[in-house]
């Protein structure tokens, strides 16, 4: 098996990077997401500093002001003192000294409530002043007796000057721890703003990231969409629209014609011998058909034309341009001309075939439904009249459906025992002797009668039933084969075999088993097949009939110079016998050309040591032809009609001789 590794390598790349991307996306966005928390506790901490800052400036203006207040206070009363001493205390001196003594004791106590000052200076000051009001009262006692009061006064100053100057030292104090914290203040926020520009610059740049992956993200989802698009409405072998498209052009091609009243054409394809060619030279060549028919078909259409593959081996196209029903019947022939081409299959040429059905709108139909199944219906007619094109008509229809219900009934019927097997002598040219039958197969339809092969047999290697006729027949001829030797008439039997046994590995031993099971020398058993069968796949082919050849079973090809007639063939393969068909020895007495041909076919044959059969013989004068041409056997109705086996007993029996003149 080949690896190709430089798309392995590629599909790596592409996978490694979509790993790239989707991590730098996280981590973009977990990038992102912390800017936003930093720039979110950022604001908070500023905030949060803001207001503790404000409350600081707050308390320390207010103890400030008291502490203004007490130094006022002591200022008035100290004032108020040296007044009262000036006049000798009066009244009036004494009652305005009263009034102020103890008036910053309300400071104090506010003051004391607070946290923030120093407990001990606070005493001190407290202590202090109620010193220096005890000091003025005492002064103001003895001045009132009229003693000296010299000593109290240098008292009162003594006390007043550092009580002063302590209030004054606890203000200053506090002016400069509100200058530091501020200082401090200032510098937190001077951090804080640093960070916050870093952190909106790294957001940004982690913003720009993500919108860069998420624009990616959006350009590969549109391509994913697009991409899904494609698959969901093509086929992935051929590259052609799939069944989809088809429904959607075509619903959009009846809305077009019901706007416009322009008539429009669907042509439906079905390639026939498909399923031979894949079965036989495997899956790969069947698709390289399908690809080579789907580029013809591209090919041959107009740019407004739609090419379709429905799936297996159908095609559709619909044909917008072709203004009546009689042009899209050319186009089809034309389309069946281009396919009938033959097709390089490595080292095969191929022919194929089509089988081509048309429906034109409005005439064979108003919707897409209607025009499916009309253009269907008028393709299995084609195929069934091996017609290449055909045109839809009404009565095709219950044509088809009675087609299916046949097609129904004859799996049945095989199930049921209906199939039957007529045998048509062939007899020793020479002496006129039978010396074997071929086996024809007919159906014993309950309804219907008596039905020839060409009634049935396309419709089983249509539907695959036939398999199950091979081996219907096949089963049937044996048992004869045994019946007759039972009374005495050693009669060999031929039996047609469909081209797909021909590429069956399971074939020759389905036929040991039925040689075995009716205990018939194998000798007695001829295969007759076409050289179609073994042109698409010799190699598996020959591999089939060498074991049957082993085994003892005669191989016949029949209809010997139609077709794909080689001598290469016959080297190969190789027969014991051949069959000259029935079309040159019909026609041999009346035209040299036919007879030239006969006779070329029994002397290669001679040549070769094989036997020569020739069929459709209906006069006596072609037998005597044969004679005189040296031909081995031959059979026709001249010599017998095909007979049940019970006639050709008694046609045995009673006169072996004798040679029928119907």
């Amino acid at each position: 098996m080949t690896v190709d590794r430089s798309a392995g390598g590629s599909r790596r790349q592409r996978w490694s990077r979509l790993l790239e991307n989707r991590a730098m996306a996280r981590s973009a966005i977990a990038g992102t997401a912390m800017g936003i928390v930093i720039l979110a506790a950022s604001a908070v901490l500023a905030s949060t500093g803001m207001a503790d800052t404000t409350e600081k400036v707050r308390r320390v203006q207010t103890i400030t002001q008291k502490l203004n207040g007490i130094s006022v206070q002591i200022n008035a009363e100290d004032a108020a003192l040296r007044e009262y001493l000036t006049t000798g205390g009066t009244e009036y001196r004494r009652v305005q000294l009263t009034s102020t003594l103890g008036g910053a004791q309300a400071h104090l106590d506010w003051l004391q409530q607070d946290s923030s000052v120093d407990r001990a200076e606070l005493d001190a000051i407290r202590g202090a002043y109620e010193n220096y009001n005890r000091i003025v009262f005492d002064i103001m006692a003895h001045t009132d007796q009229g003693g000296d009061v010299k000593g109290y006064t240098d008292l009162a100053s003594l006390t007043f000057a550092p009580l002063r100057d302590n209030v004054l030292s606890i203000g200053d104090h506090h002016q400069r721890r509100l200058t530091e914290y501020l200082r401090e203040v200032n510098r937190r926020a001077e951090i804080l703003h640093l960070i916050a520009v870093a952190t909106i610059a790294v957001v940004l740049a982690l913003f720009a990231v993500c919108a860069r992956v998420l624009v990616g993200y959006q350009r590969r989802a549109e391509q994913q969409a697009a991409r899904r698009l494609h698959e969901a409405t093509h086929d992935p072998l051929t590259g052609l629209g799939n069944r989809a498209m088809l429904h959607a052009e075509l619903d959009a091609a009846v809305r077009h014609g019901q706007e416009t009243g322009q008539p429009f054409s669907l042509l439906l394809i079905d390639l026939d011998r498909f399923k031979e060619i894949n079965d036989t030279l495997g899956h790969q060549a069947g698709d390289e058909l399908l690809v080579e028919v789907a580029q013809r078909l591209d090919r041959g259409c107009r740019a407004d034309d739609v090419v379709v593959r429905l799936g297996g081996d159908e095609f559709a196209l619909i044909l917008p341009t072709k203004p009546d029903h009689p042009e899209a019947i050319e186009a089809g022939h034309r389309i069946l001309e281009a396919l009938r081409r033959p097709i390089r299959l490595g080292d095969l040429l191929v022919d194929i075939d089509a089988s081509i059905g048309v429906a034109s709108c409005p005439r064979d139909g108003h919707d897409a439904a209607e025009l499916l199944q009309h253009a269907d219906v008028a393709m299995y007619a084609a195929k069934r009249r091996h017609s290449g094109v055909c045109g839809y008509d009404p009565a095709l229809d219950s044509g088809d459906a009675s087609r299916l219900t046949l097609q129904s009934e004859l799996r049945q019927g095989i199930e049921r025992g209906e199939l039957v097997v007529f045998y048509q002598p062939k007899v020793d040219v020479a002496t006129r002797r039978p010396c074997g039958a071929e086996a024809l197969v007919r159906w014993q339809h309950p309804s219907r009668g008596l039905l020839a092969p060409d009634a049935f047999i396309p419709l089983a290697e249509e539907s695959g039933l036939i398999d199950l006729v091979t081996a219907e027949v096949l089963d049937q001829a044996l048992a004869q084969i045994g019946r007759w030797a039972d009374l005495g008439h050693e009669l060999p039997v031929s039996v047609n075999v469909p081209a797909r046994s021909m590429t069956d590995g399971a074939f020759p031993g389905t036929v040991a088993a039925a040689l075995a099971r009716h205990g018939v020398r194998p000798d007695l058993l001829t295969l007759e097949i076409t050289e179609s069968a073994v042109i698409i796949d010799p190699l598996r082919a020959g591999e089939v009939l060498s074991t049957l050849r082993e085994q003892g079973v005669n191989i016949s090809i029949d209809d010997f110079g139609t077709g794909y007639s080689s001598i290469a063939h016959l080297r190969d393969m190789p027969p014991h016998e051949l069959k000259i068909d029935r079309s040159f020895v019909m026609k041999m007495c009346e035209s040299t050309r036919d007879e030239t041909i006969v006779r070329a076919v029994v002397e290669l044959a001679k040549n070769l040591r094989l036997r020569v059969v020739a069929e459709g013989v209906e006069t006596e004068s072609a037998l005597r032809t044969l004679h005189d041409l040296g031909c081995h056997e031959a059979q026709g109705y001249h010599i017998s009609r095909p007979l049940p086996a019970a006639e050709l007993t008694g046609w045995l029996a009673g006169s072996g001789l004798a040679i029928s003149t119907m």
